[in-house]
């Protein structure tokens, strides 16, 4: 995966917006989630991190705690 930050051409070609505010509000509704802007309200999002996304609402996540085999709790105390 690249670390590189996602540019303005980047950005426009993935969520189809051009205006920042249209940008930030398709990432919203695409994943859910609140980016983080630059004090101009440019979308900061490097390709990781969109690629990861993506992975996790393909439902192909890797190894997160939420997919991840639990042991079986078992009570320390017996009950009488």
């Amino acid at each position: 995966m690249s670390e590189r930050l996602m540019n303005e051409v980047d950005l426009v070609r993935v969520t189809g917006k051009k205006r920042y505010g249209k940008q930030a509000d398709w990432f919203k509704s695409t994943f859910g989630i609140d980016v983080v802007t630059a004090a101009n309200g440019a979308v900061i999002m490097t390709w990781s991190t969109f690629e990861s996304l993506q992975a996790k609402k393909a439902g192909l996540a890797g190894d997160t705690p939420e997919t991840r085999a639990r042991p079986a709790l078992r009570s320390v105390h017996r009950a009488a």
